[in-house]
């Protein structure tokens, strides 16, 4: 097994080369990300950036401050390729350092974070059982986050490793998903049908949606179910719901609005009123589960573009270049259920607020519209 692994790392110059000729996408996680529009790896190099952040000056502050966050990241790696939490070595958390090392155009088998990136995707796969979860070593009481936010840093991976063991392995993954749906077209806790939530759904839904666009197996049904469970939780004042019938906050307004999107729900009215409902909330660092909402509401107004865009990246990127600290980390700016992830070292929260701050920089299909 050992030697199987080894080999799909080893042959990552070849990949390279192949993989100019395949679809991949990212993202998010958010905690998301995410447009996943069909793309190839021939467009390592960031497009203009004009649209999105004009002024030099202000892109040049993001671009250090995220290469800070992945010094950070890289000086708490563990040698077997994992990040340590305050879960422990949780595949959630190992995701989304892998995503965000790819988000700034790093990517395994070459640059000087190669054998950061490399060392991560092995361990990832080492991980995978004979269900297809990519199970972590400590998991929360939630191994479907962790499975979904693996599965989309390995999708993206593949990208670059097209290898036959490297696609076998995110296939049986999406596989996994789709069998772990219920049968109102939403995910909770555990990888088997059985209760859902809107926390755990839009996190499958972007690891499926960026399997359909790596020309993975999704069934098409799996996707038309999710739309209607998705369309369950929203809130008929604006805004999305943890679960059906409850009451809407940020963090889910974040996720619901981003997975109507990412459903090919645009012009749904609820898409509308869930950015209305983003922007009126109170964005503070006080928020609960802050980085996971930032990062799905940075993605969902990206997504809708112009007024949307204009009013919420500002006050994103104004508190996260405020609240980094001087080592390149962000450390838990509130509880809000997060700092399970969060422990000793700060991975989970510094990789997410790199993050969103890379939805800037358009190296992945992910944060391209």
């Amino acid at each position: 097994m050992m030697k199987q692994r080894t080999s799909i790392i080893d042959c990552r110059f070849a990949a390279s080369q192949r993989a100019h000729m395949r679809s991949r996408v990212t993202v998010v996680f958010v905690f998301v990300l995410l447009t996943f529009v069909t793309s190839s790896p021939a467009q390592a190099q960031p497009r203009q950036r004009a649209d999105v952040l004009p002024n030099p000056a202000e892109a040049a502050r993001v671009e250090a401050s995220v290469d800070r966050a992945l010094e950070y990241l890289v000086r708490i790696q563990q040698p077997d390729g994992s990040w340590i939490s305050g879960q422990g070595k949780n595949n959630g958390v190992n995701g989304v350092c892998l995503l965000a090392f790819l988000g700034r155009g790093h990517v395994p088998g070459r640059g000087p974070y190669r054998q950061v990136v490399d060392r991560a995707i092995m361990f990832l796969l080492a991980t995978q059982d004979k269900n297809g979860v990519y199970r972590s070593p400590d998991p929360s009481h939630g191994p479907m986050y962790e499975h979904a936010l693996a599965t989309l840093a390995m999708i993206e991976a593949y990208g670059y490793l097209p290898t036959d063991a490297m696609r076998a392995s995110v296939q049986q993954a999406i596989d996994l998903i789709v069998k772990a749906q219920n049968p109102q077209g939403g995910w909770r806790y555990q990888p088997f049908p059985n209760d859902a939530d809107l926390s755990v759904t839009v996190m499958q839904v972007v690891a499926l949606r960026a399997a359909q666009n790596a020309r993975l197996n999704v069934p098409s049904e799996t996707i038309d179910s999710a739309r209607q469970y998705v369309k369950s939780c929203v809130v008929p004042a604006g805004g999305f719901c943890y679960q059906p019938g409850r009451d809407a906050n940020l963090a889910q307004s974040a996720a619901g609005t981003l997975s109507m999107q990412l459903l090919e729900l645009f012009d749904n009215p609820a898409v509308e009123k869930g950015l209305e409902y983003l922007h009126n909330a109170s964005y503070t660092q006080t928020v609960p589960y802050f980085f996971y909402a930032s990062y799905y509401a940075m993605q969902a107004a990206f997504q809708a573009g112009g007024e949307h865009w204009t009013r919420w990246h500002p006050k994103v990127r104004a508190l996260l270049l405020r609240t980094q600290s001087p080592d390149g980390s962000w450390p838990a700016l509130h509880d809000g259920g997060e700092k399970t992830f969060i422990g000793e070292t700060y991975a989970y929260s510094t990789a997410l607020a790199a993050m969103c701050l890379e939805v800037y920089m358009h190296y992945l299909p992910a944060y391209q519209r």
